[in-house]
């Protein structure tokens, strides 16, 4: 990839969702993303089970593109080393395990500035790398949860959901982005690398910036909406004599389209708070109007009358959908393991520094000899000791599972 990130090498030791997001979009803007994975088996996310290509799962798929893979054990001495020889010609270490982690690996940014002080360390954690929560599991849903977000999400009275999107994992990698982009910037002036962190936590209340804010200025606790809105009306999803559609706020237009236009004048509906005192009346309303016409039938009707609105696709009418495909979001490369793979695409577009010819995730290991030999320059008697040590230590952790049972 070329973009304006081009040039920057980033040494990513992550995995799942969170880790390999975030590194990934700074591939997708250009950077040279290595992937550091364990012998074996790699990022945890190729074992998922579900679809595959030739045996690589859909999950690692879909957040490795634009990356290389070497196999390295940071638990082992030599493993370290080559670690370290990278870090030497490098820019960014992304990681997104739980504290502590790196620092046992000898892979922490007070570690790391010592080989290269313009090293440039971001850690996506669960909850941060202090506080109360510092040292617990976290997953994208439990940040959902105690963020308040899932207290918000479903219809009024329902339990509480989770996003379907994966949406702590997402914003977290996002946010990391953000600051190692920063980072990078402020390098420039000062010649010195830094710390970043972020958290699934931080990046999911970030979210809730309008909810908290309506909470701390009337006192009242937002609860789930649907796909309603805090301060507008009519605005949500609405079924349709065929399927359902979306709709945002086009207050009088709206009701001329539908054919109620007596209710323009109802005194109940004037102005807009009073409308949002009756909005139980008024979307009821509404509701029955939008059940006289299919979707399709509706929505040319609404854009006519530039309202905002949309058909609620299922997948496959997204990924067939013709503005996501003139935007690029959805493209084609071909894998190294043979035919070619479809997914998403780069959502931020540079047409003056980006040219978009994405490469596969890569298989495991499947650059082990164009980073050890290539770019490290590592004669094949040292790459056979790193790979013995890596061995040694596998029989003994079976060892010892096996002693424990």
């Amino acid at each position: 990839m070329k973009g304006p990130l081009s040039g920057v090498r980033v040494l990513a030791v992550s995995q799942a969702i969170a880790g390999p997001y975030g590194s990934m979009l700074l591939a997708d803007l250009g950077a040279e993303v290595i992937k550091i994975e364990p012998p074996g088996h790699g990022d945890r996310s190729r074992l998922f089970p579900g679809p595959n290509h030739e045996g690589e799962s859909y999950y690692f798929l879909a957040f490795n593109r634009n990356k290389k893979s070497i196999t390295l054990d940071l638990a082992t001495e030599l493993g370290r080393e080559t670690f370290h020889d990278l870090v030497k010609m490098s820019d960014v270490v992304w990681d997104n395990f739980r504290p502590g982690v790196m620092e046992r690996l000898g892979a922490d940014y007070d570690t790391l500035k010592e080989i290269n002080p313009g090293i440039i360390c971001c850690s996506v954690t669960g909850f941060g790398s202090s506080g109360p929560y510092w040292d617990r599991p976290s997953f994208d849903l439990v940040a959902q949860a105690i963020s308040g977000a899932m207290s918000i999400t479903g219809e009024p009275g329902g339990p509480p959901l989770r996003a379907g999107p994966p949406i702590s994992d997402l914003v977290a990698g996002m946010f990391g982005v953000h600051g190692v982009i920063a980072a990078l910037y402020q390098r420039t002036f000062t010649g010195k690398g830094q710390r970043v962190e972020t958290s699934l936590l931080d990046g999911q209340v970030s979210n809730l910036t309008y909810q908290m804010c309506y909470y701390f200025c009337g006192g009242e606790v937002p609860g789930p909406m649907g796909s309603g809105h805090l301060s507008m009306v009519p605005y949500g999803a609405f079924k349709t004599k065929e399927g359902y559609l979306v709709m945002g706020v086009g207050w009088p237009r709206l009701a001329r389209v539908l054919g109620i236009e007596e209710i323009i004048d109802d005194p109940r509906f004037a102005d807009h708070s009073l409308r949002l005192e009756h909005r139980e009346e008024l979307e009821a309303i509404v509701r029955e109007a939008f059940l006289k016409e299919k979707a399709e039938d509706w929505l040319p009707v609404l854009e006519v009358e530039d309202i905002p609105c949309g058909p609620v696709n299922t997948i496959d009418k997204a990924v067939a959908d013709p503005q996501i495909i003139h935007n690029n979001m959805i493209v084609g490369v071909k894998h190294p393991l043979g035919g070619e793979v479809r997914m998403v695409g780069n959502p931020i577009k540079m047409p003056h520094s980006i040219e978009e010819e994405f490469t596969a995730p890569p298989t495991l290991g499947q650059h082990n000899d164009d980073i050890l030999i290539g770019l490290l320059g590592y004669s094949e008697e040292r790459i056979q000791r790193v790979r013995g040590e890596e061995e040694k230590r596998a029989q003994e952790l079976l060892a010892s599972l096996e002693r424990r049972g």
